[in-house]
């Protein structure tokens, strides 16, 4: 804009290309120390959010996304003070009930999370959101030993979205518990395909172990260890049926 705007002005004074020279090349460099600084704001998703917040105000997008920002730093509870800011500034905001459902979930607040997630269910009509929030919801009523209500949250999850990886890993947990080892299985297998986690591949390995299929859970165990090398579970798991097999 500010290119275009200053070609107009030359244009309707016709200075020599000499005289034009001088302001071009200023204005190149004032442009040029602008984006230098601007660069600065985007060397990571916690600066770029972090200098949103700061120059706008009520912002809660930028609140959920700075939230993000530190989950991946592995800051936790400064991201739920960041989650619950979009929550206060918008509270139709389904993201950050979501997030918020899914710490206070992990700090073993579970009936304070399920509150979260039916706030998400009741504020969105986002496949991907519901089936995500069903989903948390299913392991949430798991945790509570409310088996049924779990069951049917994760088969709407699923309904919702067929790819929904912790669906398919929480269903198999319901199954495996109820003895249902085949089911169990097949649903864990489908959640390592979806998404492979060293969770996953441990939970498969104890179902396809408890099936009397030893070697393909010593299989799904070694794979647990190649996402997971430290993975103490997992190890023992490997050395129990490596030693077994001798």
């Amino acid at each position: 804009m500010v290119t275009w705007g200053a070609a107009d002005f030359a244009d309707s004074r016709e200075p020599s290309a000499a005289i034009r020279v001088v302001p071009a090349v200023c204005i190149l460099l004032a442009l040029s120390a602008a984006t230098h600084r601007q660069l600065d704001y985007w060397a990571s998703n916690f600066d770029l959010w972090s200098h949103a917040i700061a120059v706008t105000e009520n912002n809660f997008i930028a609140q959920d996304n700075l939230g993000g920002a530190l989950l991946l730093l592995d800051k936790p509870d400064g991201a739920y003070a960041h989650f619950q800011a979009a929550a206060d500034i918008n509270p139709r905001d389904p993201m950050s009930r979501s997030n918020l459902g899914a710490y206070l979930q992990e700090h073993g607040r579970v009936d304070e999370a399920i509150e979260r997630y039916q706030q998400v269910i009741a504020l969105t009509s986002d496949p991907g959101l519901l089936s995500a929030a069903y989903a948390n919801l299913g392991t949430a009523f798991r945790n509570r030993g409310e088996e049924q209500q779990a069951t049917e949250n994760y088969e709407q999850a699923l309904r919702l979205n067929s790819s929904q990886p912790n669906a398919y890993l929480g269903l198999g947990q319901v199954l495996e518990k109820q003895n249902k080892l085949d089911k169990a299985i097949e649903n864990y297998s489908r959640s390592v395909e979806l998404r492979p986690t060293d969770t996953g591949f441990v939970l498969l390995g104890h179902a396809l172990e408890s099936a009397g299929r030893r070697s393909e859970a010593l299989a799904a165990y070694q794979q647990a260890l190649k996402i997971s090398p430290d993975m103490v579970e997992a190890q023992r798991a490997v050395d129990a049926l490596t030693a077994k097999s001798r």
